[in-house]
């Protein structure tokens, strides 16, 4: 990732500011951690600031690293807005009380890796607009926003938080926003004073096919051929990295985020990462692998098994290959 700094020129007027970047480090980003190193090394080396510190965010809802309250200190977060604490329950309301507290006092924006169509599927979807703040350096509290069609309905005393994609002009509008006295597009999600209960549809009455189908009319080509491969292994993220990595020559991170958020697979007790596919959803998927194909990716696992010293094939995988 490389940033240009051509258009932050406005914060040329004030004093640098110093930067908090914060990794969520909840289930769904182990795969987004080479992300965080092009982000860091590309904000400390291009970025408009004096420094550039980290601080971690648990599933909890908790955070680890040193914390700054200077009047100097941004926050930019980088997550997929996809783990317990952007959710409703403890660790979300631990999050989303110290969210709030920075977006009271400072600007802060949230980094998403996943691509803006599936914006929708995660705690802070984003609205686009233009966003406009009075002075810089102000406070997300203090920023107008402007929605290009009807406007969100965000309940009183919500403040606005900029979602960017994590590339040059997204950074770019941001860092001419901390500069104050200009409107620049964004897409601004919104962080409420409370955190209601969700209305999640449930997915306990939908088949495997209806599952499968459901996936299908959403995600992208790639991801939906991903699923297939996938499910020859056993469904944990050093395995699925691996048969990612085997079906093509670059990868790409988000086709493995759309295939774990896709409700296709379940959490389960183990090490973040740890997953297991519904009930017959695996036998389905398979069914859209050739058979050579599943041989050679089975073949894959089996090499594989040695040094990670377990069984990496699935059960539906083995009795169709042998």
């Amino acid at each position: 990732m490389t940033i240009r700094t051509n258009t932050a020129s406005a914060l040329n007027r004030a004093p640098a500011y110093r930067l908090q970047l914060v990794f969520d480090a909840g289930p769904t980003m182990s795969m987004w951690r080479p992300l965080l190193r092009e982000l860091r090394q590309s904000l400390a080396r291009s970025g408009p600031f004096q420094s550039v510190t980290e601080a971690v965010l648990k599933a909890d809802g908790t955070l680890r690293g040193r914390q700054g309250e200077d009047d100097r200190l941004v926050t930019l977060v980088l997550s997929d807005c996809s783990g317990p604490q952007w959710h409703p329950g403890p660790a979300g309301e631990r999050w989303y009380k110290t969210l709030r507290s920075w977006a009271r006092v400072r600007p802060v924006a949230v980094v998403q890796p996943l691509p803006e169509r599936m914006w929708q599927r995660t705690a802070l979807p984003g609205t686009p607009g233009s966003i406009y703040a009075p002075a810089a350096g102000a406070a997300n509290s203090a920023l107008s926003f402007t929605a290009y069609d009807s406007a969100p309905d965000t309940g009183a005393d919500s403040i606005p938080v900029p979602v960017l994609e994590p590339a040059s002009p997204w950074l770019e509008n941001w860092f001419t926003l901390l500069g104050g006295g200009t409107e620049v597009p964004a897409a601004v999600a919104f962080i409420p004073p409370a955190l209601l209960a969700e209305g999640t549809a449930s997915l306990a009455g939908l088949t495997a096919e209806e599952l499968v189908l459901r996936f299908r009319a959403t995600a992208s080509p790639e991801a939906f051929r991903l699923a297939g491969y996938l499910a020859a292994g056993v469904p944990h993220l050093p395995v699925m990295q691996l048969v990612h990595r085997s079906i093509g020559m670059a990868p790409c991170p988000s086709h493995l985020a759309e295939v774990i958020l896709s409700g296709l697979l379940r959490a389960v007790p183990g090490r973040p990462g740890t997953y297991a596919f519904r009930a017959d959803v695996a036998s389905v998927l398979l069914r859209t692998v050739p058979r050579s194909s599943l041989a050679r990716t089975v073949a894959l696992l089996r090499q594989a098994e040695p040094s990670m010293r377990r069984a990496l094939v699935s059960a539906e995988a083995s009795q169709l290959v042998g």
